[in-house]
């Protein structure tokens, strides 16, 4: 019938000490003879709460948690016997397991407070419980510190892993800068080397014929030298200034403002030179090429054509999306003719040039009368232009 064999009252006189069999709810099965000396041997009980002189809720709780564990469970428990109330230490476990149809029943050994057996045996179950505790805490500890350790080696590796692709790109954009400027310098001295000594034989081979010549010829070939002339002059300012080298080497906002006072160190023009933001160290070389060449152009046409200007005023502003120059001066202004034919500049870009360098990083260029009088040129470069979209046939 039952877990320990505890199958009639004879079977708990195995039991030296008090010791019965009773249910979650109190009433009691079967008592060994220790327990009818001990508890009320004059009077027959049916129920522990008959006999319990403390607190029967807390004996209550007692009985349901010794139905639910598997281990023994020890607790101090007072009931009246011959001659009085005394308090017993309790050993309850399960011997049949709760069940739907009838509540569990529970084997119950009494061993008084001052019984010696008792105590030895409670040290040494707490011994247990605080040794079988500790090896657990040691478990979950080591299992804790071999977490923390492959956290960190992942980290580790991750952080090395970053540390070598910013170390590659870090790289790559410098052969990529070194590509650009080795081109540049190719292109430059075919210029020089082969556009420029044609030139010169050309312009020598002019001059000799013109001083050759007498009357109305002479002065044409005069004409076509000088203007043979000017055109090698371009070609070298183009071999020269085609390569910006300054922003390379100081970067967009301090090129432009190095380039601005260079324009301004006649005296004749004030300058205002204001950066707004953070300039980024990674710009793209064709946005930074595109808008110092703006700025140059724009600064030539100021310098060159804004009459009666006093003052230039440059803002250059950063931000996360784009990069954005205006040039302003308080001359008397453009006509409306000279923005549509776009003739201006000594270089031959003219506004139609400025124009065509923003188109190719897909910026803006806007070029119209400042508030008051003068000119205002305003260039906006997104620093990730969007793919042009081819137009329809």
């Amino acid at each position: 019938m039952m877990h320990l064999q505890l199958r009639t009252e004879l079977d708990l006189e195995t039991y030296l000490e008090p010791s019965l069999v009773a249910c979650c709810d109190g009433s009691i099965h079967a008592r060994n003879r220790a327990a009818h000396l001990a508890l009320s041997p004059q009077t027959s009980i049916s129920s522990l709460f008959d006999i319990c002189s403390g607190r029967a809720e807390a004996l209550r709780t007692y009985l349901i948690r010794c139905s639910g564990s598997r281990q023994p469970l020890i607790e101090k428990v007072s009931f009246n016997g011959e001659g009085g109330a005394f308090d017993y230490r309790c050993f309850g476990n399960a011997l049949v397991p709760r069940r739907k149809s009838r509540p569990a029943s529970l084997l119950l050994r009494l061993l008084p407070v001052r019984d010696a057996r008792f105590a030895a045996r409670a040290e040494c179950m707490k011994r247990l419980r605080t040794e079988r505790h500790w090896r657990l805490a040691m478990e979950q500890s080591a299992e804790l510190r071999s977490d923390r350790l492959r956290l960190v080696e992942q980290y580790c590796f991750v952080a090395e892993a970053l540390r070598v692709a910013e170390a590659q790109n870090r790289r790559l954009q410098d052969e990529i800068k070194h590509i650009r400027t080795d081109e540049r310098e190719r292109i430059a001295q075919d210029l020089h080397d082969h556009a420029g000594q044609e030139m010169a034989l050309v312009l020598v081979e002019l001059r000799r014929m013109r001083d050759a010549a007498h009357g109305p010829a002479r002065a044409r070939l005069n004409d076509l030298a000088v203007h043979v002339s000017e055109v090698g002059r371009k070609i070298h300012h183009a071999v020269v200034g085609g390569r910006p080298r300054i922003v390379e080497e100081l970067g967009l906002s301090r090129a432009i403002e190095i380039t601005a006072v260079w324009f301004t160190t006649d005296g004749r023009l004030d300058l205002s030179f204001k950066k707004k933001g953070v300039e980024s160290d990674a710009l793209p070389a064709a946005l930074e090429s595109a808008l110092y060449r703006v700025a140059q152009e724009a600064l030539t046409n100021a310098l060159r054509h804004a009459l009666g200007a006093q003052k230039i005023d440059i803002v250059l502003e950063f931000n996360c999306q784009s990069v954005s120059l205006t040039i302003a001066d308080d001359g008397v202004g453009l006509s409306t003719e000279a923005q549509q034919q776009g003739e201006l500049g000594s270089s031959g870009i003219g506004l139609r040039g400025m124009q065509q360098r923003m188109n190719g990083i897909g910026g803006t260029l806007q070029i119209g009368p400042r508030f008051g009088k003068g000119t205002i040129v305003t260039a906006v470069a997104p620093l990730r232009p969007e793919p042009q979209q081819s137009a329809p046939p």
